[in-house]
């Protein structure tokens, strides 16, 4: 949006505008929003960027790719760079929209991602309206031309692409999956995860971490390595156990505690079902005293 273009603007319009022209992979050019006034036409131009609208309340007409849209409350739509574009407001019951408009390396990319492939210009949001609003609003209150509020900027803008990636899930629900690691990938994560944090978390935390569906995650680490993930957890805590019952002559209560188990008498019976023996006989058979462990171990 040009600056000359607001003095058709009401006085509900706000908006930010920088560098067409920026640098980076993803990069706000504006952001604003409007209560458009009845009937309020954008005129026929061919846009630059992209620029992504959410409808609050209100609907209107667009017209773009040679065909005629109607977006509404709880909707997105999109103008796409170098597209040729028209929007109107209706006349009895106007938009009221936020936007914002980004370049950059990857904005065509993570647009497909949303949902905006090819002949598509509109899509349902799960997300309420006001979330936009607000992380709009927050770009607001850093509008100086510096470096610090140009990242402050772009990291709401990262916000605000991520929550759209959320409220399209359900209608473009095997989106992006062609950018997606790979299983090994995944996995090798999942294993990452648990070996830094694997005192503090549950498979649920690691499933979380993942980003995949509790069942599809439980197969995909099983095949890969050979153990659900709860069994491995626990056999990694049961492994760290011994080489601090070996390494240390800390008692068998912080030992337990150390990797993760609250309950003593929880952590001899797994440890047992294990081994074959306690955690006080495997330490009488295998201590050898490691001042490392002992000070510093976790």
């Amino acid at each position: 949006m040009r600056y000359q273009d607001t003095a058709k603007r009401n006085n509900h319009y706000r908006c930010l505008e920088y560098d067409h022209d920026q640098p980076g992979d993803l990069c706000l050019v504006a952001c604003g929003m409007e209560k458009c006034d009845p009937g309020e036409d954008s005129g026929v131009h061919i846009r630059d960027c992209y620029h992504l609208h959410v409808v609050r309340s209100g609907t209107g007409v667009l017209y773009a790719g040679g065909k005629t849209i109607h977006p509404h409350a709880g909707q997105f739509f999109l103008l796409k760079h170098n597209g040729r574009y028209q929007y109107i407001a209706d006349a009895k019951d106007p938009w009221d929209y936020c936007w914002v408009t980004y370049c950059g390396a990857d904005a065509k990319r993570l647009s497909e991602e949303i949902g905006f492939v090819d002949g598509i210009y509109c899509l349902d949001s799960d997300v309420p309206a006001e979330r936009f609003y607000e992380l709009v609003s927050r770009m607001h209150q850093y509008p100086e031309m510096n470096r610090t509020s140009d990242l402050r900027r772009r990291g709401i803008l990262l916000e605000f692409v991520a929550l759209a990636l959320d409220a399209t899930e359900s209608v473009c629900p095997n989106r992006g999956r062609a950018h997606a690691y790979s299983e090994d990938v995944y996995v090798s994560r999942a294993v990452d995860f648990i070996h830094y944090n694997y005192a503090t978390i549950n498979v649920s935390d690691v499933v979380n971490f993942i980003g995949f569906n509790r069942s599809y995650f439980a197969t995909v680490f099983h095949r890969k390595v050979g153990a659900s993930p709860q069994e491995y957890i626990r056999q990694y805590r049961l492994n760290k156990s011994c080489l601090l019952l070996s390494g240390t002559g800390l008692p068998i209560q912080e030992v337990a505690a150390r990797v993760g188990y609250e309950n003593q008498m929880s952590f001899a019976r797994m440890f047992k079902k294990a081994y074959g023996v306690t955690p006080t006989e495997f330490r009488a058979k295998n201590r050898t005293d490691d001042p490392v462990l002992g000070a510093g171990h976790k």
